[in-house]
């Protein structure tokens, strides 16, 4: 083999070498970046899922004293079959009921969007978010609790279209 066709043989190992580190690379990058991208997704989650609590633990806190009481008295009205039941509660139970509701609103907005962000799956979403806010929508309707983040009002409007929840 004389010294060009090592020559020739060197460059060719050589190209074949950086193509091969190339691939490596596209390979790591696009690795890095799923990480990166769920990193992030799960952030953002944890972000919302603190704002959630904070929001409930607050309400909850302020409202749970008499809560049990106020519950019981809208079940015995008829609640939440009958949403005229809500009438029977004085306005400050209304006022602590309601509150109660903005919490549960704040927990099921959190399941939303960690559905959303593909950290709930699909059977939870479909068993128990689907039925538990289709239950719960007509309620926040009565006590017009009924603006927050869109996405989550856009899905409880969808879901009172698809199965006829509405008061």
């Amino acid at each position: 083999m004389t010294i060009t066709e090592l020559g020739a043989l060197g460059e060719l190992l050589g190209a074949l070498g950086v193509i091969a580190t190339l691939v490596y690379l596209a390979v790591q990058v696009r690795q890095n970046t799923r990480s990166l991208e769920a990193s992030q997704r799960l952030a953002l989650a944890q972000t919302y899922q603190m704002r959630s609590d904070a929001l409930q633990g607050m309400l909850v806190q302020a409202a749970s004293s008499q809560i049990g009481g106020i519950i019981f008295k809208a079940t015995q009205a008829g609640y939440p079959e009958n949403l005229a039941a809500l009438d029977a509660l004085s306005p400050e139970e209304r006022s602590r009921f309601r509150q109660w509701h903005i919490a549960q609103q704040a927990h099921w907005d959190n399941m939303h969007f960690q559905y959303q962000q593909g950290f709930l799956d699909e059977e939870y979403y479909r068993d128990e978010f689907m039925k538990r806010v289709q239950r719960l929508w007509p309620t926040w309707q009565a006590l017009r609790l009924t603006s927050g983040r869109q996405s989550f009002f856009d899905e409880l409007r969808r879901l009172e279209t698809a199965q006829d929840i509405g008061p």
